[in-house]
């Protein structure tokens, strides 16, 4: 038994030395950010308004998971998803990973993409730092527009015994293990859907879901993206107080799985509203990846509500 797993693991090693040419330059675009190389991906790059995606903790590669999304917004939008330090096809840089950091990294890859105007569309815990954006250049945040984001206060009454972060931490142990093992690659052999997560009906082609396999089953949950979620209490205790400032409009997509879990996740999505006259909070059916489940209905309301506040300026 022993002698086959270890069998297994250096199969798994010679297959990812063996790979590792097929992911350089995959995609994106890369943006020099402190000395290191940020990869983006830009959509619709003639239309005007901007749309800056920006993905939850541990995204194995967020430009192919927003891939889908980023398309259907790019024939109204010009989309730019990034990939933060640990992410994707970005570096790994080795520092620590607070949220003022991370913030002041992606808003400095934006100013040398000559954003200087633009809606924030995060997921998960960069809604935290989207947060922290908003209120450190208000002058420059159109609106926000959450896909289940992360909120302030969203730990103070957790409904497991165990809390979010804990939680996540283990499952990022967890698939690490399974990744070093082999057994991802294993059970991916002849299907690579077997080790992504992504829009299942998104017609996805063999190079992309190849470079996306390699990303998840040997490149996730880096040491920046682990370092992450060692600071994600902090970064809620940063942002505890905070709200979007009045002239940042704000519109919320809430799970109702997620609202079911936890009693106060859309009231907690309300309290960080200021403007009122725009803003609005959308429950929608389905789990914490609204973008896969529900993503024509986001993409059409997205451009209804950007369609009404640009109209309003």
């Amino acid at each position: 038994m022993a002698g086959a797993a270890a069998a297994l693991m250096i199969w798994n090693f010679i297959c990812k030395q063996a790979e590792r040419s097929k992911i350089q330059a995959a995609y994106g675009t890369v943006v020099g950010v402190n000395g290191h190389n940020m990869v983006v991906d830009i959509k619709g790059e003639d239309n005007e308004t901007t749309i800056i995606l920006l993905p939850g903790w541990g995204s194995p590669s967020p430009v192919l998971e927003f891939l889908p999304l980023a398309e259907e917004l790019s024939k109204d939008f010009r989309v730019i998803t990034i990939e933060p330090f640990g992410y994707g096809l970005s570096d790994r840089v080795g520092t620590e990973r607070e949220i003022s950091a991370v913030v002041e990294e992606l808003h400095e890859c934006t100013q040398k993409l000559g954003c200087d105007q633009y809606y924030l569309m995060p997921h998960s815990l960069s809604g935290l730092y989207s947060l922290y954006w908003a209120n450190t250049y208000p002058q420059e945040v159109k609106g926000f527009i959450g896909i289940d984001p992360s909120v302030p206060k969203q730990s103070d009454d957790e409904p497991l015994p165990i809390s979010m972060a804990a939680l996540n931490k283990l499952s990022a142990y967890f698939q690490k293990t399974v990744n070093g093992l082999g057994i991802t690659r294993l059970l991916s052999i002849g299907h690579p859907e077997n080790a992504i997560y992504a829009d299942a009906v998104y017609p996805y082609s063999e190079r992309e879901l190849e470079v996306f396999r390699i990303l998840s089953m040997d490149y996730a949950y880096s040491k920046d993206i682990m370092n992450e979620i060692k600071h994600m209490e902090a970064s809620l205790e940063s942002v505890r107080d905070m709200k979007f400032p009045e002239t940042v409009p704000v519109l919320q997509f809430v799970s109702e799985d997620n609202c079911e879990l936890l009693e106060t996740w859309e009231t907690l999505h309300r309290e960080v509203i200021t403007e009122t006259d725009m803003s609005e909070v959308l429950r929608l059916e389905g789990g914490h990846y609204l973008h896969f489940e529900r993503k024509q209905e986001l993409v059409e309301k997205v451009r209804e509500w950007v369609r009404k506040l640009e109209t309003a300026m």
